[in-house]
């Protein structure tokens, strides 16, 4: 079994394949953890979101946990999370996600009063309506946490290859044969594609059409910070995580960039009630060398040839300083603390949605062998969960959430697409 990619979903389903004894070789054309899922955010949560993604957000953080016990410390802290209310309207519709989700969230999930929310962080400079609130979500180490995973992996047999693109799939009898890397051939009959960005780049030379587009988010790392706001939380506008140094890292659910590639023209219609549906998160449109670097990737490409995996080995987009730092600036009204810290270092990071906003994990039937793992905007939250799936699909084996809003052929199969949240 072949495993291309590096990121949380790679190296978890190389992890739950190693311990059902399946053996793996995992390719990586940069680092362990060295685009999007080390760039993540490191916020694991279920508040807020859709009522379909319930199941796979509460199998995550179980297996969050128990990756913490096998693997040795993560970083991952169920130490609390919190959406601060601005309005009445806000609490109104917090209240009514908690109906939605009754039955399929944590029970603990609760709204916060004015007062609890006081009570939680005395050092708040501002007087909020109230607050939900999930004691169960948290947070974790991007890095430490893959890497620490990835060395597990490697220690139950996992073979792992960094610094190895693999360029395509090979095809006997329209079934998968092997894969051509840029150091050589790897005959296998299964591949699991799981290069989170890179997917429609990759399968459309293989002429499988992935509905995906990449958004770009800044984020930035403070100083550490005595008597800040404890463990994750935010409104849309700013958000924090407290890291286990007692750092903080700060970013913003607005302000995010999409890129204006070719991909976004050719899917604009499959994307129009995605963004009919996501207008609170004001992204806006890039044109800049994220941009121009895309419209210079070549599309179609033999297994002789050098490919856009082997020139972008880490795909490290433009920081924008603005969006952390409008971040702090609310912060430091939010909680007065902030004032005497500052920050230390930006990154910016990829993040990738479908047209549901829903991942894709599954087989892929046009080419039986091939399996897709991409589209999880909320990636790092949901890794163990679909890496746990996708070793179940892989091996045949009853899976423990149900597979089938996950399934790639719903977009092409004349399913009804409907707008997750």
């Amino acid at each position: 079994m072949v495993v291309i990619g590096g990121g949380i979903a790679g190296v978890a389903t190389a992890w739950f394949l190693a311990r059902k004894g399946v053996s793996v070789t995992l390719c990586e054309k940069g680092e362990i953890a060295c685009e999007s899922s080390g760039r993540a955010f490191g916020w694991i949560s279920e508040l807020l979101l859709d009522p379909l993604k319930m199941e796979l957000s509460a199998e995550s953080k179980r297996l969050w946990a128990m990756l913490q016990e096998e693997c040795g410390d993560l970083g991952y802290r169920q130490n609390g999370l919190v959406y601060l209310a601005e309005s009445d309207d806000d609490m109104a519709f917090y209240e009514h996600w908690l109906g939605a989700v009754k039955g399929s969230c944590d029970p603990a999930n609760a709204l916060l009063s004015s007062e609890q929310v006081k009570q939680r962080f005395p050092g708040t400079g501002e007087k909020w309506p109230g607050g939900i609130f999930s004691p169960t979500d948290g947070g974790l180490e991007p890095t430490i946490a893959i890497t620490a995973i990835a060395m597990s992996a490697q220690n139950m047999g996992v073979k792992i290859i960094t610094h190895c693109a693999v360029r395509t799939v090979e095809r006997q009898s329209g079934s998968v044969a092997g894969v051509h890397t840029e150091h050589g051939y790897i005959r296998t009959a299964r591949v699991l594609y799981a290069g989170n960005t890179w997917s429609r780049l990759f399968c459309g030379n293989l002429d499988i059409d992935v509905p995906q587009l990449y958004a770009i988010m800044t984020m930035a790392r403070t100083a550490p910070l005595d008597n800040g706001p404890l463990a994750c939380g935010g409104t849309h506008p700013f958000a924090w995580r407290q890291r286990i140094d007692d750092a903080y890292v700060l970013g913003r659910e607005y302000d995010i960039r999409v890129p204006l590639t070719r991909d976004a023209f050719q899917l604009r219609s499959r994307f129009a009630a995605y963004r009919k549906e996501n207008k609170r998160m004001q992204a806006k449109l890039s044109l800049g060398a994220d941009t121009l670097r895309d419209w210079l990737w070549r599309r179609k490409w033999s297994a002789k040839d050098l490919t856009p995996f082997e020139k972008y080995r880490i795909l490290s987009p433009t920081v924008q300083k603005s969006v952390p730092h409008k971040s702090l600036a609310l912060n430091r009204k939010a909680f007065p603390d902030f004032n005497h810290t500052s920050i230390e270092e930006y990154w910016s990071g990829t993040l990738t949605v479908t047209p549901d906003n829903m991942p894709i994990a599954s087989s892929i039937t046009a080419l039986p062998g091939f399996y897709l793992l991409t589209g999880a905007s909320f990636g790092l939250t949901w890794g163990p969960g679909l890496g746990k799936l996708m070793s179940d699909l892989i091996t045949n084996s009853n899976p423990a959430i149900d597979p089938l809003p996950f399934r790639y052929e719903r977009f092409i199969d004349g399913s009804e697409i409907r707008v997750t949240w």
